[in-house]
């Protein structure tokens, strides 16, 4: 059986054509802006324009599909836990004993469960439309040593892969009759120990096996490295790059000088 899970979705797309370099700095500015401010309506904003990216990106939606249903039980922790374990303000709408649950409260909860979600989706934004080879070649490109580059790139690429075979793993044991997260506590981990032995005796011979394939290709830390085609910023990115920055600076201003966008 064949484990073989891949975030990237091959697609001729304008999304795909930029450099990698430049979709890091998209996530980089993401990731600033989005910590920086604390309005759920500019989270919501964020969230919706980086769906306008992977949608005109031609990333299907079934991939969105199965990122949301990564996020959704994250996202309903956050809604359901963040106003009973902050609950800021005076304006409470419930109130139990020592549990209070306010205005406040409710709006910080989903402005953070907005700002995660976002956050996720926007480094979607490069794994879906960067392949593991142009992100390293775009890794080294920044100064990071090859070796660096590709361990993160076999990390970004195995850890789905992961996911994808405890899946196959549970399906196959519950196929054969197996329970699994029934009874008390301790039998309900007891149910997931088959699974997991299956999972780490898999990722072993994974292990192996990608050993093995770069020892095939010649392999070696530290040499110098060729490429059949080198990683040159195109038109498109010589105009997102200087408009990231713009776009960077007059939102901190915003936020900091003139104090919108908290909440």
């Amino acid at each position: 059986m064949s484990f073989a899970f891949d975030l990237y979705v091959d697609r001729p797309s304008w999304l795909h054509r930029l450099d990698p370099r430049t979709k890091l700095a998209f996530v980089v500015v993401s990731s600033v802006l989005l910590l920086s401010f604390s309005s759920p309506f500019v989270s919501a904003a964020f969230l919706l324009g980086i769906h306008a990216m992977l949608w005109s990106g031609k990333v299907p939606a079934s991939r969105l599909r199965w990122a949301w249903q990564r996020m959704w039980p994250i996202t309903v922790l956050i809604l359901l836990l963040w106003p009973i374990f902050y609950p800021q303000g005076t304006d409470v709408v419930w109130q139990v004993w020592r549990v209070r649950i306010t205005t406040q409260g409710l709006w910080q909860g989903l402005s953070t469960a907005l700002r995660v979600d976002a956050l996720a989706f926007a480094f979607l934004v490069l794994l879906f439309s960067t392949d593991q080879a142009r992100l390293v070649r775009g890794l080294v490109k920044l100064g990071l040593p090859y070796e660096w580059g590709l361990t993160l790139a076999i990390a970004l690429r195995y850890l789905p892969t992961l996911y994808g075979i405890y899946a196959a793993v549970s399906e196959a044991q519950q196929a054969r009759g197996w329970v699994i997260g029934e009874g008390s506590f301790v039998q309900r981990i007891k149910s997931y120990l088959p699974i997991l032995v299956a999972v780490i005796v898999t990722a072993l011979r994974l292990a192996d096996n990608l050993s093995l394939a770069l020892a095939a290709r010649g392999f070696q830390p530290g040499a110098k490295r060729t490429h059949l085609r080198e990683l040159e910023l195109s038109p498109a990115d010589k105009v997102c790059l200087p408009l990231f920055a713009v776009l960077l600076i007059v939102f901190l201003v915003v936020r900091f000088r003139h104090g919108l966008g908290i909440w």
